[in-house]
């Protein structure tokens, strides 16, 4: 996608006012997705099975050692049906008329795109120092794609899930604690500092969740996405149109 002297400008300070940028949870975002449509074609059955016919026949009209050069072609045939069959489907990139933007705007109100989009978007803290079960979730009030700049765009704000148990884990622990001081039980201090320091070396809400690792990790999520054609906006007999996203940004709204 080319863009013109005032994007740019705009995404250059945009870049900058984000650098060392943390998600705050008590302000909107919207999350830019840059985007193109690619078209994979499905070429029609090719003329192999009436060069087989043939075959068959010089075979039935031949005798045994001509039967046996048959068999020698017929090999061949398949490795021309291989050759065929690796370059089968061409992929190619779009021009985005009003028709095929009408198609992305009908795509987007789907259930199976807004709840693959909630998948995408629930990112697992587990890898980055938080308690297991934790994740970030951004909690989109609207999808909506730009024509003119070939972006969707979403509105929403970001919610940070603590694990599951953790509220059960915190009465647990009071618990224990209000019994270790009446019954003066070392050995249940000692367990009571364990869990303590444990869990403190997790990070936490209040820890910093830079704005640029959640970019880089949702542009990772939706690549994969990519690579098996997800987003199909419309097929028809011989091809189908798929949405692919490049990048992602994230900026305060």
């Amino acid at each position: 996608m080319r863009l013109n002297n005032a994007e740019k400008i705009l995404r250059i300070f945009r870049t900058k006012f984000k650098m060392g940028a943390s998600i705050s949870f008590d302000s909107k975002y919207r999350l830019i997705l840059d985007t193109e449509v690619e078209c994979v074609s499905l070429n029609p059955p090719s003329a192999a099975p009436k060069k087989k016919e043939r075959k068959s026949k010089s075979e039935s009209d031949g005798s045994g050692s001509e039967s046996g050069s048959g068999s020698e072609s017929g090999s061949g045939s398949d490795s021309d049906s291989d050759s065929d069959s690796d370059s089968e489907n061409k992929i190619y990139t779009v021009k985005i008329t009003p028709e095929i933007t009408n198609y992305i705007r009908s795509y987007l109100r789907k259930t199976q795109f807004l709840d693959e989009f909630d998948l995408i978007t629930e990112i697992e803290l587990d890898d980055y120092n938080h308690a297991p079960g934790s994740a970030l979730v951004f909690n989109s009030d609207s999808v909506v794609f730009n024509a003119n700049n070939q972006t969707l765009e979403s509105l929403g704000e970001w919610e940070y899930l603590p694990p599951d148990n953790q509220e059960n884990a915190s009465k647990s622990k009071s618990k224990s604690k209000s019994k270790s001081k009446k019954r003066r039980d070392d050995d249940s201090d000692d367990s009571d500092t364990n869990a303590d320091s444990e869990k403190s070396s997790y990070n936490t809400k209040d820890d910093d969740l830079p704005v640029s690792e959640i970019e880089n990790i949702l542009k990772e999520k939706f690549q994969e996405y990519n690579k098996t054609h997800e987003f199909i906006i419309h097929e028809s007999k011989n091809s189908f149109l798929y949405l692919k996203i490049n990048s992602v940004e994230i900026v305060k709204a």
